[in-house]
Formats: C-alpha cells, structure tokens, sequence
C-alpha cells in the first residue's frame, strides 16, 4: 500500500521494519475519531478557499463511504497492510473521492492530526468511563441504603478496632470514586487547547484557521506552542496517573470483598453469576472477580511508569518513541471500563450475612474506646483515661474474661468512676449512634448521606 512518505527513498521498508513499526492494530481504534477530525478539516480548506466547495463535498462524501463501510474487526484483517489507521484513511480517501483526496493532508503532519485525533477519542472515553465510575457508585450506595444498620468491625492494621455502619464504609469507597472522577475531570478540562494546526514542529505558511477547527471540534482554544503540541504527552501521563489512583482505590474495595467473602469474616455473599469453582474442590466458591481487579490494578501502575518513562529523555520535538503512548493508555481503559462494570454487577447483586456480623461485633476489644470516653465524659483527664482502659483490657486477657463479664468490682479497682452503667457500653447500636462528629458512623448522619448520594447519582443517571 501506498504509504503518506517516500518519495525520498529509494527502497522499500525491510519487511521487518515494517512489523516493527507498523501501528494500524493499536491506533485503528482512532478511526471515528479521526473522520470526525478530518471532515471538519475538510470544511476548514474550503472555508480558507484552499480547496473548492466541490472538492469539499467529495472528500466530506469519501469519508463517510469510509465510516459506512468499517466493520468491527476490520482492523484486525488489515493492519498488515497499512502503516497506521492515518495512512488507511489517506489511501481510502483517494479510492473514493479520487485525486482530490490528496488535499485532505494539506498544511497538516501526522504529528498535529494523531495528538487531535486521540484527544477527540480521550474526550469520549472519559466521558463514557464517568458513567461507569457512577455506576459502581450507585452500587455500592445501594448495598449500604439495603443494609443501614449493620455494624461490622471496623480495622485498623487488620485488627478489629472500633464498630462502624457497614454503610459507612460502603459510602468511605464512594467518596473516593468521587474524587478519581474529579481527577479524571480534571484530566479531560486541560485537554482543551486545538493540536491541528501546528504541523511537524513549525506551524505553516498556509492560512489555516485554527480557531474555526477548534470551534468545530470542540475546544476551547487553540495550543499556543507547535514544539509542545505535538511532542508532549503529558495528557497521557495524567490520565494514567488518574486511572492509577482510581484502580489503587478499585483494589483496596476487591481486597474487603475478598476478606468479607471468605470464611473467618462470612460477612457478604456473591451472587453465582459473580463467583467461579475450582476445577478439582467442588465445594469452592471464589471472589475471582475481586481477586481479578486487584492485580490487573499493577498492570495499570506499568503502564503509568511507561509512559513516563518513554518521554523522560527526549528532546524536543516529536520523536517516534511517542507512538508507545497509546498501547497501554488504551489498554488501561479498556481494562477499567470492564472492571467498572463487572464491579457493579458483583457488588449490586451480593447479599450480607447479618448473623456473621453481629457475631463479629460480640469482641469486647471493640469497646475498648466507648470506654475510654465514658472515663473523660466522668472527669477523668484522656490520657488517664487510655491507660486505665489498657489496664482493664489486659486484666480482662489475663483472666480469660470478656470485659462485660468482669464485676463491678474489678472496674473499680482500676477507677472509682466506673459505675453499673459502664455494662451498657458494650452494645454496637449504642456505639455506632453515641458518635457526634461530623463524618463519622453515627446512623443519622450516614443515612443523610445515603440520601445525598442517591439524589447526587440520580442526577447523573
């Protein structure tokens, strides 16, 4: 196939060069993108008289016979042939519209049209990628609007430390899906500057109206800088790096299912749809769904230091180690938008065991602070307080005795503030609701924010 380069050399490409080089396979996925890059790069000659409004119907009819004509998996059958998905369109240009297609690629680089093309691309598939976010959102605010009295252990260095609303850590996940979603958001603003336009390196002498493309193609402005535009990544890194904190946070959530789910814990049950067997123990049920999303969270990470990596030494400008930008950008989306969606199956349709939490709750350590305030709310000065309470704590190991089952007697041992109504504390419901700071798991405030949630991700619905 006719290639956009060449008339230099004299040789054709070495066939391995070619595999070497070639990237139809990857930035095939740019296709509609790219049309939609080219038709109003068609409207812009015609606009700048560079071409005829004649010339602009045939190449805005060309490609649309391309569009028309692409079928899933076309990329697969041709990416031998063609060099990249720009020098496709090039050459099925000029089949269809004839020679005037060779004017699509007046005044432009490869350079300018692939950072244009992949930012039109980014633009939807963040936008499509918010969506999903919000639907393991709305998830997750379900399971806690099912279960708004469950108390589970709440931990800290994986071990039982105080009780907390289920609820309220469903809703702790929720809170950082909220704030991936502003970083990615943050992310798909400052993408917002028009790289066509800026050729190789240099700009142009040809009256390219920038500012009418960027109009078109939805950008706020135009990029100031050609060197810049078409040699930095850094939108790349950025959405990586976004992607990187939200699978950090997708795998901290997959490892509490994966401990919720097991046996010591019992506390929640998948759905089978959302469960896999062993091929040689016939009684397994496993969590391979969350056990899937916390590694393929370290792919995401290598993909994050590659791009890094592969821009930290180059000089200006563009340098072909740019074309390693888009493998594991688009393959780190790929892999969050079906994790985000198997995730919202798993989690909207498990069940939780309320026996196994409540059990969980008897462990009288987990009062151990209730105990604490109760010894401040009586006078007694916080740090007094924290070692009288660890004074009783170890008492209770050493005669093998639950703290609620000591007499009052051996509570006042320790201090004389200590009255009957210190049994009382030892009760997950009282515990949860005796919170009053703003944020912490006291039931009211957490069904406020179950109400909040529901309302916000209705909205986005």
């Amino acid at each position: 196939m006719k290639k956009l380069w060449g008339g230099r050399f004299k040789k054709e490409a070495d066939q391995r060069l070619k595999e070497f080089s070639y990237s139809f396979l990857v930035d095939g996925e740019l296709l509609p993108a790219e049309l939609r890059v080219n038709r109003a790069y068609a409207e812009m000659l015609a606009r700048v008289k560079l071409i005829t409004p004649k010339e602009r119907n045939a190449l805005l009819k060309g490609l649309d016979g391309i569009e028309k004509a692409w079928k899933p998996g076309d990329v697969c059958r041709l990416h031998e042939a063609y060099e990249d998905v720009h020098t496709f369109i090039q050459q099925e240009l000029e089949r269809r519209a004839g020679s005037v297609g060779k004017k699509i690629h007046t005044a432009r680089s490869r350079n300018d049209l692939v950072v244009t093309s992949t930012l039109v691309y980014l633009r939807d598939v963040l936008e499509a990628l918010t969506a999903k976010i919000q639907g393991v959102q709305r998830a997750l605010v379900g399971c806690a609007a099912k279960e708004p009295d469950a108390v589970i252990p709440g931990f800290t260095h994986l071990r039982k430390a105080q009780p907390v609303l289920l609820a309220h850590h469903l809703l702790a996940y929720v809170e950082m899906l909220q704030d991936d979603l502003g970083r990615l958001g943050d992310a798909r603003r400052r993408m917002n500057a028009l790289p066509l336009g800026s050729g190789s390196i240099a700009g142009s002498s040809l009256p390219v109206d920038r500012a009418f493309l960027a109009k078109r193609l939805g950008f706020e402005k135009v990029s100031p800088n050609s060197m810049a535009t078409v040699s930095d990544r850094a939108f790349a890194a950025e959405i990586l790096s976004g992607l990187a904190i939200l699978w950090m946070h997708l795998s901290r959530l997959a490892e509490d299912f994966v401990l919720w789910n097991s046996e010591p814990f019992g506390f929640v049950e998948l759905d089978d749809a959302f469960a896999t067997g062993s091929s040689l123990m016939p009684q397994k049920k496993n969590p391979d769904v969350f056990e899937l999303v916390r590694g393929r969270s370290g792919v995401v990470f290598g993909q994050l230091m590659s791009i890094l990596t592969v821009q930290k030494g180059l000089p200006l400008s563009y340098n072909r180690d740019l074309q390693e930008d888009k493998p594991g950008l688009f393959d780190a989306l790929r892999k969050t938008r079906v994790a985000l969606e198997v995730l919202e199956g798993a989690i909207s349709t498990c069940s939780f065991n309320e026996d196994a939490m409540a059990h969980a709750v008897r462990d009288d350590g987990l009062y151990a602070t209730d105990v604490l305030e109760y010894l401040v709310r009586k006078g007694a000065a916080f740090a007094e307080a924290h070692e009288i309470v660890g004074k009783v704590v170890r008492y209770a190991a050493e005669e093998n005795r639950a703290m609620r089952h000591l007499s009052l007697a051996d509570w006042k041992k320790f201090s004389k503030r200590f009255g009957a109504d210190v049994f009382g504390l030892f009760d997950a419901a009282k515990s949860v609701a005796a919170k009053k700071t703003l944020g912490s798991t006291n039931p009211a405030l957490v069904n406020k924010e179950i109400r909040r949630w529901k309302t916000l991700l209705k909205k986005t619905s």
